[in-house]
């Protein structure tokens, strides 16, 4: 048993995260500082670090043009059907 040994913890929880639930830091020897001091530091690090963040995706300007052209090549053929259609019959 280890006598005199005291650290102190911070435990910050977090929400967004689909894999973590909490993160614990061990504060250092001689770290003074107010609480909030410790709880902006705490959410500093985790935020660095990339946990929890859900990045955005951002679309790519060739994946708009392809999605337009789709859309008017859909659109042709599909006048095109209709009018064969009204040519046959």
């Amino acid at each position: 048993m280890v006598k005199g040994a005291q650290k102190q913890m911070v435990v910050v929880k977090i929400n967004d995260s689909e894999v973590f639930e909490e993160a614990y830091f061990m504060l250092r020897r001689g770290a003074g500082g107010a609480r909030m001091d410790m709880l902006a530091e705490a959410n500093r690090i985790v935020e660095e670090s990339g946990v929890g963040v859900k990045k955005k995706r951002r679309i790519s300007v060739r994946a708009i043009m392809i999605a337009i052209a789709s859309f008017f090549t859909g659109g042709a053929l599909g006048a095109l059907i209709v009018g064969l259609v009204a040519i046959m019959s």
